[in-house]
């Protein structure tokens, strides 16, 4: 730069001082992503998730068979999860628990969970989940705070429960469902519910519309699930 040049440029610390804000343009922020656990996809090709675990609690309500309790702790072990299978079925999550090793701990009763302070996933012992198939719903309390995730299923939802009356999403895996759903969420719940397709499912999350979906299911977890298989290439 010629000194010609050098002496044109004003001395900035001799400028005054002034704020500036155009209120036209909208004030910058940052939301959180929509992540959480995959379940399947829509008729229309759009997957849908369910939000766990995260730095919220969840709790997640289910009109179903306890087998779905197992996929989908299976999909929170793939993320970094310890799950505890509160069952009346232990013998059923024997190759989930051949697969999960000591990230997985089958009892017949939710005393005592969390055992581990919940963390996020790669820190101390990760997020916690508890998936129970009780005849009666855990808690609602357990779900209160963050990275812990509690799902209870059965085949008829428990009157007077405030863990399904303030679950954060319920699910009804068949239409035969539709009447348990009638008296928890209403008749209009109920008349989607009863219009599924064989193999739909169909999720509530409240102040949101449902989403109806088929499970996408990996031939791995097909063999896991299902009694007497074990995934290709093992023994």
């Amino acid at each position: 730069m010629s000194p010609a040049r050098r002496a044109a440029t004003p001395d900035l610390t001799t400028l005054p001082a002034t704020s500036w804000q155009d209120a036209s343009v909208p004030a910058f922020g940052l939301l959180p992503g929509q992540a959480g656990v995959h379940l399947g996809t829509t008729a229309a090709g759009q997957p849908v998730s369910l939000a766990a675990p995260g730095p919220a609690g969840s709790r997640i309500a289910v009109l179903g068979e306890s087998l779905f309790s197992r996929l989908f702790a299976l999909r929170l072990l793939g993320v970094g999860a310890r799950v505890t299978a509160a069952t009346r079925v232990p013998d059923q999550w024997a190759s989930v628990g051949e697969a999960a090793g000591d990230r997985l701990v089958v009892t017949d009763n939710v005393a005592g969970w969390p055992a581990a302070p919940p963390a996020p996933p790669t820190v101390a012992d990760g997020p916690q989940a508890l998936m129970c198939d009780l005849r009666r719903a855990p808690p609602a309390g357990l779900a209160e705070g963050p990275w812990r995730t509690v799902l209870h299923v059965t085949r008829n939802a428990p009157r007077r429960s405030v863990f399904w009356s303030t679950a954060d999403a319920v699910l009804a895996l068949d239409a035969r469902f539709a009447e348990p759903v009638g008296r928890l969420l209403g008749e209009e719940a109920a008349r989607r519910t009863a219009v599924l397709a064989a193999g739909e499912i169909i999720v509530f999350r409240p102040g949101a519309e449902p989403d109806v979906l088929s499970l996408d299911i990996s031939p791995g977890e097909t063999a896991l699930l299902t009694p007497g298989r074990r995934p290709h290439g093992t023994r």
